[in-house]
């Protein structure tokens, strides 16, 4: 029996929600594994890369990556983003250059932010315009989960105004999964 495809999902905290089912849905077509620890925000994410990369099983075939909302957050209340478009651009281009230094095979896939249950989803659009702008340049498939889920928080929100239920991970899972067979 050939070894099976190896996907490794990056990403913040909705990750973690999604990432149990992504790993059901390919079951006997690739080993799907992450960080047992939230990727936070973009700059978190690329700097940890060098702490979890010990305990991956192997090189990925498939990187799929989902950071952002840590990135527009103002948890300190100082009336910027916690990190600037620009800190962002940075950390998320800078993450495929190491994920290709790394691995130079690998596809790597990046996600969109989904919305929260806030109306106002301006900041998310920016953001979002960002991962489109570098995976353009680099030649990177955007997986749409904004789209996806953009009139259906309300809905399928666990009660914290971000995160999903059951439901939504299911439908969030079902679409990762998707992307990520294109590429086994």
């Amino acid at each position: 029996m050939p070894e099976l495809k190896k996907v490794l999902l990056l990403g913040d905290s909705r990750r973690q929600g999604y990432e149990p089912l992504v790993r059901k849905l390919l079951e006997g077509k690739a080993e799907v594994f992450g960080p047992e620890e939230n990727g936070r925000w973009a700059g978190y994410t690329l700097n940890s890369l060098r702490f979890w990369i010990p305990g991956f099983p192997g090189t990925p075939d498939v990187v799929h990556w989902n950071c952002g909302l840590w990135d527009l957050g103002d948890d300190y209340q100082i009336g910027r983003p916690f990190s600037l478009p620009e800190e962002y651009e940075s950390a998320v281009e800078r993450t495929v250059i190491v994920l290709r230094k790394l691995w130079p095979e690998v596809k790597i896939v990046f996600a969109t932010t989904m919305p929260t249950t806030n109306p106002d989803t301006s900041g998310i659009v920016a953001y979002n315009g960002i991962i489109r702008k570098v995976a353009e340049k680099y030649g990177i498939e955007v997986d749409d989960l904004f789209a996806l889920m953009h009139d259906k928080m309300v809905t399928y929100d666990r009660g914290d105004h971000l995160h999903l239920n059951e439901e939504g991970n299911a439908m969030v899972a079902a679409q990762v999964a998707g992307v990520i067979e294109k590429y086994l």
